[in-house]
């Protein structure tokens, strides 16, 4: 489930009551119905190394993402806004979970396209550095499973990175690149099981 909480990450947010539009709320707007290959590096708390994966994200009318892993290994995370898919072919099993407001807050990524969640959830501040902005969230609770999460756009309005610890320092990077138009479907945010596949219920 490690994956599922990193999903999922990202991924993003800023502070209410803004007149105008802030840098994650433009960059936020700007994903929609996109394509982007990302590097997911972990770092577990105590090391050094990161283990890194990689593969490509479609993004489409936030919440939903189809985030598919290629290397080390071929996995698939798919979220339609209320549900949520994790498909590993190599263990023919595929885990199914309803997205509450709790698993909300412990994945940065669902907040995308929900700043009233967003700020429900986090302090959130804007700093320019160079032609870009880096926008960090704080949890308001003392509990929260996401710490430190820190999000940098471009000056294009393009999430280039985003990063986050969480609760046992354990340390999570998204880095995005190769932005350009996706081919949506009634079918890309949804799952449908093949034969053979065990379903899993998460909690």
């Amino acid at each position: 489930m490690r994956i599922l909480q990193a999903v999922v990450a990202s991924l993003l947010f800023v502070s209410s009551g803004a007149a105008q539009p802030v840098a994650i709320d433009r960059a936020t707007a700007a994903l929609k119905n996109v394509e982007a290959n990302f590097t997911h590096k972990f770092t577990p708390k105590g090391f050094k190394n990161a283990q890194i994966e990689s593969g490509t994200v479609i993004f489409g009318a936030l919440p939903a993402m189809r985030w598919s892993y290629q290397k080390p290994e071929p996995k698939l995370f798919v979220f339609d806004g209320t549900r949520s898919w994790f498909y590993v072919p190599d263990d023919r099993q595929v885990t199914v979970a309803d997205i509450d407001d709790r698993r909300r807050a412990d994945l940065p990524f669902l907040f995308l396209g929900d700043p009233v969640a967003r700020d429900r959830h986090f302090v959130v501040k804007e700093q320019k550095r160079g032609s870009g902005v880096v926008t960090t969230l704080q949890p308001r609770s003392r509990s929260a499973a996401v710490r430190g999460v820190s999000i940098v756009t471009t000056a294009t309005n393009l999430i280039e990175s985003v990063e986050y610890s969480d609760r046992d320092g354990n340390r999570t990077i998204f880095t995005f690149s190769g932005y350009h138009p996706a081919r949506i479907s009634a079918e890309t945010f949804r799952f449908a099981t093949p034969a053979g596949v065990q379903v899993i219920r998460a909690d």
